[in-house]
């Protein structure tokens, strides 16, 4: 069941840094997979497909999150992810939410691993603050009319009546999934973090994105691309960012192991 959970894009066993990308609402591993091939030999990257699409079409959709997180868990601990290398969360969107919850219970669970944690196109959202958590689910044309403003669907695909259905259904699960992880906790965690988005992505502006601050331990300056909210497959200049990222963890990840007395 790993396999299906956590899809891995390319071997690349000489590969220094693991990737995990956690895909948007409505979404598949698909666009991720694509995205993480276009990633240098250094790093190896593993996608999340959540049921109700791609190679778990035919499971049926999940809305909690406790039982979403711990699918995801067990799937990176069969897969080994982090164990022997660093280990980079990428959340986009309801992946963000989806990979701030993941990265606490790793350093809860295994406190020695070496992770970073990248929150994309996601706002902050203070589970004790009233009116806060979204509310879900909403009608089929309220769905419709945010995957039309969010334009990260085919509008081929929801011209066609049997695929629309389809495509509503599963983005009314997950935003079910995306309130229930609203409701979690955010505790402070302390390990390297940085946040993206686009700068069009009228649904996220950047001073939300800075509000992350509140639950990290280091200064957050958000970074910003040319583009809405999936600005993250279209941006050129967005892979070679990547690609400094995970340079960045691997070199902070060598300093913690020589100041524990144990040189990379």
């Amino acid at each position: 069941m790993s396999d299906a959970v956590i899809s891995l894009a390319k071997a690349r066993p000489e590969a220094t840094v693991q990737w995990l990308f956690l895909h948007h609402a409505g979404g598949s591993s698909y666009p991720y997979l694509q995205l993480a091939n276009q990633l240098s030999a250094a790093n190896e990257a593993y996608c999340l497909e959540l049921p109700g699409r791609g190679a778990r079409f035919m499971e049926p959709l999940q809305a909690g999150a406790a039982a979403t997180l711990a699918s995801i868990l067990a799937a990176v601990r069969q897969r080994g992810l982090g164990r022997d290398k660093p280990l980079m969360l990428f959340g986009h969107s309801l992946g963000a939410e989806l990979a701030f919850q993941l990265a606490g219970q790793l350093q809860q669970q295994a406190p020695q691993m070496q992770l970073g944690l990248t929150l994309s196109a996601r706002v902050f959202v203070d589970p004790a603050e009233p009116g806060a958590v979204p509310e879900a689910p909403l009608s089929d044309q309220a769905i419709l009319n945010l995957l039309q403003q969010y334009e990260g669907t085919p509008p081929e695909v929801l011209a066609d009546a049997a695929l629309r259905e389809y495509v509503i259904g599963v983005m009314r699960s997950d935003l079910a999934l995306l309130a229930d992880l609203c409701r979690l906790p955010k505790p402070a965690l302390a390990l390297p973090v940085r946040v993206v988005g686009g700068d069009s992505d009228f649904r996220v502006p950047v001073a939300r994105l800075a509000q992350w601050q509140q639950v990290f331990r280091q200064t957050i300056t958000p970074q910003v691309f040319t583009g809405g909210h999936f600005y993250l497959f279209s941006c050129p200049e967005f892979v070679s960012w990547l690609e400094q990222c995970g340079r960045a963890l691997l070199c902070q990840s060598g300093q913690a192991d020589e100041a524990a007395g144990h040189p990379v």
